[in-house]
């Protein structure tokens, strides 16, 4: 029957015979008789799909790009429908090798929860959103994605618009071009002649139409997705904001009643719709909400303090309940540090090693990482060093818990950082905080620092160079930067200095 010793791209027959089957009945509609050449053609246009797909054996997807297409090819009222291209795009997915695959199975389900919620409101929409991105989140998990939240909040659809164009041209090329090869040997068939010529002039339409079509399409899709991810950051169960709440806490969210009485207490982080951790009310005025949110109590840090412009500005860096706790033995706390720097051409002052602000938990891996979810903005620190520490003992600071706020730029404006990392304000002696910052810039300046040890909270410090060369006034700019205007860490060419490396141990 076919042209292959043995099936394609490891096909079972019955797989490659199935859908020559479905596509030889589109392709070729209602002309009669001549079925071996038929059946033959046919084959040669599947063939020539199969091949375009990185992931062996995706019948359904081949079998579902030729429907479209050929459905497109032939019908108006389709090639004018948004969802018909939006499906398209969708299916374009599977020629994309590694992730194409996982996009095409979310994708078609988005697509049909977007389709479906289109004609519903209030709060029977936001149930469907609900259950499309539970329905989502639980394919993910079926096909073993790791993180399958963080997997599909990150997901971008617009990103890979050029890449989704170029698989549309060529699979569009392709086709023509097998149709092409093939007319000469059904010449002595004019139905079949006939119906080739109008499926190429078909598909000469749906090649035109889809460069119009193909990005509005993505568009479109990416928006849809889009409200998939607002539902899962602004607090649908399948989030991780009660996850947060627990490690700002230190406590468990041990029933479904605790993890509801949160979302309703309103205490949980909440994201926005720019991806963002809201900020807390942070006015005078604003007491009342303030309160829900946080209290001072006796032997912790005051975060109500008003700054130049009348506000709370300590309460607006957090998103969400604020938790007075004591940091636990074992705990890990991180500060990132740098000399004096300019960035865009504005000043940008030294960072010191001691302070109150503190990540918690292992320090992030990447610039990208720690200026997005712990939104530090570039005018804040200029980075090259952090410290790190870890609570030795029952004597851990006592510390103002809670989620990183989504911060803005004004002093280098056009900056926007979404937040989410888990803070920490706690003080330590001003005697010890002073040799901290001391041995910082000690170690800024190549200086060998030991370990230091604060006797009085337990906590063990270390200094580290990040190494990072794309810290400075790249992430969370609208637009890109220059090559000219970016600032890196130049930490390589400092002054290195021959010092003893000893521990250090400082009594307040």
């Amino acid at each position: 029957m076919s042209q292959h010793q043995n099936p394609p791209a490891g096909w079972t027959w019955s797989q490659f015979k199935a859908v020559c089957a479905d596509v030889g009945s589109w392709t070729w509609g209602t002309v009669q008789g001549v079925f071996n050449e038929k059946a033959s053609i046919t084959q040669i246009i599947v063939d020539a799909v199969i091949g375009m797909i990185p992931l062996v054996g995706d019948a359904t997807a081949v079998r579902d790009l030729i429907a479209v297409i050929i459905g497109l090819s032939s019908d108006e009222e389709k090639r004018n429908s948004k969802w018909e291209w939006i499906l398209l795009v969708v299916l374009l997915f599977a020629l994309i090798p590694v992730f194409g695959g996982i996009v095409k199975g979310t994708g078609r389900i988005v697509v049909k929860v977007a389709k479906e919620a289109a004609v519903l409101a209030g709060a029977a929409r936001m149930a469907h959103l609900r259950a499309g991105a539970m329905e989502v989140i639980e394919f993910l998990n079926r096909i073993g994605v790791k993180n399958a939240e963080k997997w599909l909040l990150s997901l971008r659809i617009a990103d890979h618009t050029s890449e989704l164009i170029g698989k549309f041209t060529h699979l569009m090329a392709t086709l023509d071009n097998v149709l092409s090869k093939v007319r000469p040997r059904i010449s002595s068939f004019p139905s079949l002649t006939d119906r080739l010529d109008s499926l190429r002039t078909g598909l000469a339409k749906v090649r035109d139409k889809g460069k119009e079509m193909i990005p509005a399409a993505i568009k479109e899709f990416d928006q849809q997705l889009r409200e998939i991810q607002a539902f899962i950051r602004s607090g649908g169960e399948t989030t991780s904001r009660v996850a947060l709440h627990e490690v700002a806490t230190g406590q468990r969210a041990t029933t479904r009643v605790d993890e509801r009485r949160l979302i309703e207490d309103g205490v949980l982080p909440v994201r926005n719709t720019r991806g963002g951790f809201s900020q807390n009310p942070a006015k005078k005025a604003d007491a009342a909400k303030i309160n829900k949110l946080y209290q001072h109590e006796a032997g912790y840090p005051d975060l109500m303090t008003l700054d130049a412009n009348g506000e709370y500005n300590k309460i607006a860096a957090y998103a969400g309940k604020m938790v007075n706790r004591q940091l636990k033995d074992g705990e890990q706390v991180f500060r990132f540090f740098g000399p004096a720097r300019v960035t865009h051409g504005v000043p940008v002052g030294e960072a010191a090693a001691g302070g109150g602000w503190w990540g918690i938990g292992p320090a992030p891996k990447t610039a990208k990482e720690w200026r997005e979810l712990a939104a530090v903005l570039d005018s804040f620190n200029g980075d090259g060093f952090f410290v790190s520490a870890k609570v030795v003992g029952s004597k851990g600071p006592k510390a103002v818990v809670g989620t990183v706020s989504e911060q803005f730029g004004k002093i280098l404006p056009g900056q926007y950082l979404p937040g989410g990392a888990t803070q920490a304000f706690f003080y330590l002696d001003r005697a010890f905080s002073d040799a901290l910052t001391k041995a910082g810039q000690a170690f800024t300046r190549g200086e060998n620092v030991g370990k230091i040890i604060d006797t009085a909270t337990g906590l063990e410090f270390t200094f580290h160079r990040t190494g990072w060369k794309d810290a400075n006034g790249i992430w969370g700019y609208v637009r890109g930067p220059s090559a000219t205007t970016t600032q890196t860490a130049r930490v390589g060419t400092r002054e290195q200095a021959s010092k003893e490396n000893k521990e250090v141990i400082i009594h307040p």
